[in-house]
């Protein structure tokens, strides 16, 4: 009986822990700048570019 209990316990203590993770997890994404891509041409590129 006692082993059941203690497997019950890390089981609930297991799920806490997983849905206090998302919670942390999600509030750390909404809090993140978003990242807007930089377009860069290449130096060798310019060239070709100026060739055609």
């Amino acid at each position: 009986m006692d082993t059941h209990l203690m497997i019950g316990v890390a089981v609930m203590l297991g799920l806490i822990g997983i849905a206090a993770s998302r919670d942390l997890l999600r509030r750390l994404r909404d809090q993140q700048p978003q990242l807007v891509p930089i377009k860069v041409e290449r130096p060798d590129s310019q060239a070709q570019r100026r060739d055609r």
